[in-house]
């Protein structure tokens, strides 16, 4: 009995698994966690372009990973400064276009880091990956002028097998914008 009250205190005193919790940073850039997802978008992926001024975009990392309960995941990692006022969007592109675009939010004023990670895969829905090289875009859009920041970069890490079938309306796949884990 007395091995079952230790269990549980040491369970009830772990640390929260950030995988299950909203990305504090990535809300506190653009206010929500939750965005929209097109899959298979057909527009273009916006090329590269500078940010402007008053703002510094260090596109740090974009990598296939798993949150710390073992589900895929695409892990993102950025030092940035904005301005309030603009839409951001992340591209997930291969060699035969884009994959999906997670859209939401308007950047707050922010000077910092910012990580946060999005599942490939729910339950039996996930992202069709094929094998291959794919690249993370980072774009920020003014309503009236449209892209006016984007930064691109290619994904490291293993292309993961996720089988599966495509996501459904209102999946999770790919829209919410988790939390990194402890120590990255």
């Amino acid at each position: 009995m007395l091995g079952l009250v230790v269990a549980a205190l040491l369970v009830a005193c772990e640390k929260p698994d950030p995988s299950f919790q909203t990305s504090p940073s990535a809300k506190a850039l653009v206010g929500t966690s939750t965005g929209n997802v097109a899959l298979n978008p057909l527009e273009p992926v916006p090329a590269a372009m500078a940010p402007p001024e008053g703002w510094e975009i260090a596109f740090n990392l974009a990598l296939f990973d798993k949150l710390e309960n073992g589900t895929q995941s695409l892990r993102i990692l950025m030092t940035i400064r904005t301005k309030p006022g603009l839409g951001m969007e992340l591209w997930l592109s291969n060699q035969n276009g884009a994959v999906a675009r997670w859209s939401g939010g308007s950047t707050g004023k922010y000077d910092g880091v910012v990580c946060w990670q999005m599942k490939l895969r729910e339950g039996e829905e996930s992202l069709t990956l094929s094998p291959g090289t794919y690249t993370a875009t980072l774009v920020f859009r003014d309503v009236e002028k449209g892209v006016v920041a984007a930064r691109a970069l290619k994904v490291t890490g293993n292309v993961p097998k996720l089988g599966g079938r495509g996501p459904g309306q209102g999946s999770a796949v790919f829209r919410d914008l988790l939390g990194c884990p402890r120590g990255s």
